[in-house]
């Protein structure tokens, strides 16, 4: 329960209250209520014994019921797509439905007060005998509780979230620096918690840095341009590339992660893996792909990194990991390298982590957000349309004696 109200808390630190964005839901869905409320009663004439001032009320009903289907959907289809981790609207989502959900309860304690002797004739023909008022009365009463049929609108906005089922695949790579800063870490555990959260629609390559034909100092490329030009993965002999088509398999496969102690060839690995998945994964298609590499930032190309081409000077990497999809998690302790520096420049999120499992937990977790549907927003949605629906149920009519 804590865990749910702090996801309310973190929408409203991350609202861009600023925007215009922001407050175009809630005007938007004021003005389509009303715009529908009008249109509506200039289409639906047909007032039987009921009178304009009963039939507008329902219309505002029935208007802001629709405001809130479509609310409704926009949030269960976002949220499928995950729409959300890259833009935080949904505070503004909220409010609107809200909103839409309000209108129908306001409006009907407005009809409630006409439910009286002497107020039921303004919505109602006037009743001439004592027969016509108890017919009226029930009349009247009926049409109120038909009114609270119409809640049921919003409830087909919630079928959205079966394209939750057709989210498609996503290939996420590691390239993790098991040199002998890293024994020290926590990272690996941090991994394994990670993996345990991500669902099976995730694939995972995992890089190391100790190749099983590397040999060190040999085999190294002498400079970055130089490295970038190997057009095979097969020629770079640093970097150990495992694949597995869910997390699963990749958690299982973190206990043989062994420390590699003579060097750094985190560039190598890195380009390496690149090229692998252009061989190997180039017929896959996935939603999303993204680059996680775990390092201090000490490399053997530390001296040709620190000016010259760098891995986003190249098209093909570039486009197939744009610097919004790669992410690079820092255990230098905030020690400055050329490597973080040619990263951060290019626009890729670099998060610290320091020597302790939750400080990666949290790194990795705000890496892969866009991969991960946090359910929270949904059980909102739904308390939100709960609530008003059932005090909008349980609002009787007057009791006219």
């Amino acid at each position: 329960m804590t865990e749910f109200f702090q996801n309310f808390i973190s929408y409203c630190n991350v609202a861009q209250f600023g925007t215009i964005v922001f407050w175009a839901f809630p005007l938007c869905t004021l003005f389509f209520t009303w715009l529908l409320t009008t249109v509506g009663l200039k289409l639906f004439t047909k007032r039987r014994k009921l009178k304009t001032v009963f039939i507008s009320n329902r219309a505002w009903i029935i208007s802001s019921l629709i405001s809130a289907l479509i609310l409704i959907s926009l949030i269960c289809f976002w949220w499928s797509r995950n729409f959300f981790a890259k833009h935080p609207y949904q505070l503004s989502l909220i409010l609107s439905l809200t909103i839409a959900m309000l209108i129908p309860i306001l409006v009907q304690f407005k009809l409630r007060s006409y439910y009286t002797q002497e107020k039921i004739q303004e919505i109602t023909d006037r009743p001439k005998t004592i027969n016509q008022l108890d017919s009226t009365i029930i009349t009247t009463k009926k049409s109120f509780g038909i009114n609270k049929f119409y809640y049921i609108i919003p409830v087909f906005g919630f079928l959205f979230l079966l394209f939750f089922l057709f989210k498609g695949s996503n290939l996420i790579s590691f390239v993790f620096d098991n040199s002998g800063s890293m024994r020290q870490t926590n990272a690996i555990d941090a991994l394994i918690e990670t993996f345990d959260n991500l669902e099976e629609n995730n694939e995972i390559v995992l890089t190391t840095l100790n190749g099983p034909n590397y040999v060190p100092h040999t085999n190294t490329k002498p400079t970055l341009t130089e490295l970038m030009q190997v057009a095979k993965s097969s020629d770079i002999k640093a970097g150990n590339i495992s694949a597995f088509t869910n997390p699963l398999e990749a958690k299982n496969a973190l206990g043989q992660i062994t420390g590699f102690d003579c060097c750094s060839p985190v560039c190598e690995s890195i380009w390496k893996t690149y090229l692998y998945l252009k061989e190997n994964k180039a017929n896959g298609v996935y939603k999303n792909k993204l680059l996680i590499i775990m390092t201090d930032g000490v490399d053997d190309l530390t001296e040709s990194i620190k000016s010259g081409r760098f891995f986003f000077n190249d098209a093909g990497f570039s486009e197939y990991f744009p610097a919004d999809n790669v992410f690079i998690i820092d255990y230098s302790n905030g020690s400055p390298t050329p490597f973080m520096q040619r990263f951060q420049s290019a626009g890729c999120d670099i998060y610290p982590a320091e020597n302790n499992k939750q400080a990666y937990i949290d790194a990795l977790d705000n890496a892969l957000q866009v991969f991960k549907n946090n359910w929270a927003l949904i059980f909102w949605t739904i308390l939100i349309f709960s609530i008003f629906t059932i005090i909008g149920l349980i609002i009787p009519p007057k009791k006219i004696i």
